[in-house]
């Protein structure tokens, strides 16, 4: 898996059917050098000029370059490699996500090319998992929820659970009573690690800069009003489309970082009060877990407990790479990975396609 962040790849070894999981393996991280993600964020940018209008830009081409090689390294580099890997579940890159509206249908771009890792570990490899969610009328993310069950019927937890990703952009999934649901919840880190980014840090460790400013609630207050957060779920958002930075550009780097840990935090809050129950638990997977100002946020806000994924014995920094494992094993036996009520599909849609080894 690699994410918005652009930060590096994790990879994650799991034994599954595609339904149940019956074992953990290996795990391993690469970050990107600092000019790879300099060089992926550039192109990122322009991707995101592009809109989708005209010849698609050559420099993508760089990009995938890029980002094959990454994940090819990563997984030479994971123990177990050479003799238990049956599958590969490759997510690639999202360079650009583009929801449905009610007058556009969505668009989303995903880089990688899964035939290249296939034929180089001479196994099949499953990629691109989101176009045909979107050419369906769906929102194209999220995608982990029906893994998300998976962990939690893995672990034997009984009661309401909210699963809850803080990546680039935040997501959740309800898992419990009644049908499997699940929403983007608006930013995560990704507003915060930009802001970061503009003050010469990577990102804001263990919540440091965020603890020490004043929030702007007022503010946030304008943000929650619109946009985004008037849609109705499911949704799904890309990591730039909270424009949010120009307004926060005269503040401290402690005060514009505490406004956007918190605009984080209530953004969760906001989705998750539109749910018809209140979970039992909420698990926070995903890097916004290791700041510990979110998590404070979080933790006063909803009633309910906040617990992080550690807390209930799962890998926190590798759930999203275990599930497009878990995925690709599904894609590979025909099953759904997206529904109704994770991503506005009309139906339970399968996904991915399937790259065979080209050698004899």
């Amino acid at each position: 898996m690699s994410g918005t962040s652009l930060d590096g790849v994790d990879a994650a070894i799991i034994r599954t059917d595609g339904e149940k999981i019956y074992s953990f393996g290996a795990t391993e991280v690469i970050e990107y050098p600092r000019q790879h993600t300099a060089e992926l964020t550039e192109i990122t940018k322009k991707a995101l000029a592009w809109k989708f209008k005209g010849p698609r830009p050559n420099m993508l081409a760089r990009a995938e370059e890029l980002i094959d090689q990454s994940h090819i390294k990563v997984i030479e580099t994971m123990p177990g490699s050479d003799s238990q890997i049956d599958i590969i579940g490759y997510h690639g890159q999202t360079m650009v996500h583009r929801p449905p509206t009610e007058t556009e249908a969505g668009q989303t771009l995903q880089i990688g090319n899964g035939q290249i890792l296939s034929d180089r570990f001479n196994v099949p490899c499953v990629f691109d998992f989101r176009s045909n969610d979107i050419a369906a009328g769906g929102q194209g993310a999220p995608l982990a929820p029906i893994y998300h069950k998976a962990l939690v019927e893995y672990s034997k937890l009984k009661g309401n659970f909210v699963v809850l990703n803080l990546g680039g952009v935040g997501n959740f999934t309800w898992v419990g009573e009644g049908p499997l649901m699940a929403s983007d919840t608006g930013p995560a880190n990704g507003p915060l690690d930009s802001w970061l980014n503009q003050h010469g840090q990577n990102y804001d460790p263990d919540g440091k800069y965020s603890a020490s400013g004043e929030v702007d609630f007022e503010l946030i207050d304008t943000w929650l009003s619109g946009g985004f957060f008037t849609k109705p779920m499911p949704k799904s958002a890309d990591r730039y489309d909270f424009h949010v930075l120009g307004q926060i550009a005269g503040k401290s780097l402690q005060d514009g970082a505490a406004t956007l840990a918190a605009f984080c935090a209530l953004s969760v809050k906001a989705t998750l009060s539109q749910l018809a129950q209140v979970p039992d638990q909420v698990i926070v997977c995903g890097g916004g877990r290791k700041n510990k100002t979110i998590m404070n946020i979080l933790r006063a806000e909803l009633s309910c407990p906040v617990k992080t994924s550690e807390n209930v014995g799962w890998r926190g920094d590798f759930i999203e790479a275990e599930a497009f494992a878990y995925l690709a094993v599904r894609t590979l036996r025909g099953l759904p990975i997206s529904f109704p009520e994770t991503t506005g599909a009309p139906k339970p849609m399968t996904g991915g396609q399937i790259a065979i080894p080209t050698k004899a």
